[in-house]
């Protein structure tokens, strides 16, 4: 059976993960996995969501062949996971903001580059910003979903992010309640130096 992820001290991450921690993980997938969910986006076609600065596709189970398999061997991996929810593609145009302030509906999102490093412009750029607080529990799902009223929040509580810096195969699982953002997207050009994530949506909260 072909492998999705490379060997990792998965019990010292289930128990990082059980204290609410964030968790890196280099060298994540292995490199067959690498490169097909880097290449089926970047030379695909169609979308289900297209955005101004950039674009994503959706799976969800049983649908698609290559999250199903990642899915059973991480959650294998990974006790402390729960039920897996949704997984998405994203591909992002060489110069942009990237993904503004948001929240997500999850006890944990897993984040996944899966682009080279050898593709990146400015290296100050391209990675993830994590303020460690939730939305409040009146909020609707348009206002922690919305940069404008997520920002004011955060400025409200004056935090500092966490800032993770990219690296390709590099994986950071968080609680998905966490607001968090792209820190702006700089690639080389070309189609084959897009930035390209992959995220995964484990369990439900704040709805």
């Amino acid at each position: 059976m072909t492998k999705a992820l490379n060997e990792q001290d998965w019990n010292s991450f289930n128990s990082r993960l059980k204290n609410n921690e964030i968790v890196v993980i280099d060298n994540f997938f292995t490199n067959m996995f690498l490169s097909i969910l880097k290449i089926r986006v970047l030379y695909s076609k169609y979308f289900d969501d297209n955005y101004e600065e950039y674009a994503a596709t959706n799976y969800v189970i049983p649908q698609d062949y290559i999250t199903d398999t990642i899915i059973k061997e991480f959650r294998h991996k990974l006790s402390v996971l729960p039920k897996f929810q949704r997984a998405w593609s994203f591909v992002y145009n060489n110069e942009s903001r990237g993904a503004g302030m948001h929240a997500d509906p999850s006890q944990f999102n897993v984040n996944v580059w899966v682009s080279s490093d050898e593709s990146v412009k400015n290296k100050t750029c391209n990675g993830l910003l994590i303020y460690k607080i939730i939305p409040p529990s009146d909020w609707a799902r348009k206002d922690w979903n919305e940069s404008i009223p997520a920002q004011k929040y955060i400025d409200g509580h004056h935090l500092e992010p966490i800032k993770i810096d990219y690296k390709s195969n590099r994986a950071i699982i968080f609680n998905g309640a966490y607001f968090h953002k792209s820190n702006n997207v700089s690639m080389k050009e070309g189609v084959h130096n897009k930035r390209v994530s992959y995220t995964m949506l484990f369990g439900t909260q704040l709805e």
